[in-house]
């Protein structure tokens, strides 16, 4: 593996075809999307339908990593749909629309463990059997990171966000996601090499 980073790490590219994230998505372009959104503002159900449709499936894979069984998955899925039915007439539109859906299933999730205890960490929920064909190794040196720094990667390169939708799912600003998964990748880096397994 020698002159790979973990950025380019074949295990995070067997997530990546695993959850299928070049599915493409339901706008093209931004006035698509702008399009769209006013469809659900009026409350088009059609438009509705077709958003949940694109974005449920990697919302769910999503959510899936962070609850411990697909049942807690799927009400969190459900929770976060209808919270962003809430939450559209506040919604400016000034983000993707991704964004702004991921950043209320990102607080489903600490909801979530907030709830469940005040002592139950947040790695703990991520189930390797999810993951398919990526090493024990490679899950347990993610599921050793801090909250922040993994929930950076799995938007990054498990959803597929970009670096601009990371920063506003989890509230910070371009260059603060940089640096965040940054760290990330160079934390990932060293628990990878202390089991033997080495990213150049």
């Amino acid at each position: 593996m020698t002159g790979q980073t973990v950025k380019e790490s074949p295990h995070l590219q067997r997530s990546e075809r695993i959850d299928d994230l070049s599915a493409p998505r339901l706008w093209a372009t931004a006035e698509a999307e702008h399009a769209l959104l006013q469809r659900l503002r009026a409350g088009d159900e059609t438009a509705w339908s077709e958003l949940v449709a694109a974005e449920s499936p990697r919302l769910f894979r999503y959510l899936r990593h962070n609850l411990p069984t697909a049942a807690d998955a799927e009400d969190a899925l459900s929770e976060t749909m209808m919270a962003a039915v809430r939450a559209l007439p506040s919604f400016d539109g000034k983000v993707p629309t991704t964004s702004f859906l991921y950043a209320i299933a990102y607080r489903k999730v600490a909801d979530f463990w907030r709830k469940r205890s005040a002592t139950v960490e947040l790695s703990e929920s991520l189930p390797a059997a999810t993951i398919g064909d990526v090493s024990v190794e490679f899950m347990d040196a993610l599921d050793a990171l801090p909250e922040q720094l993994r929930q950076a990667l799995l938007l990054r390169y498990h959803v597929g966000l970009s670096v601009s939708e990371v920063a506003e799912v989890m509230d910070r600003s371009y260059k603060g996601a940089e640096s965040l998964l940054s760290r990330a990748r160079t934390q990932l880096r060293e628990a990878l090499r202390r089991v033997g397994i080495e990213h150049g």
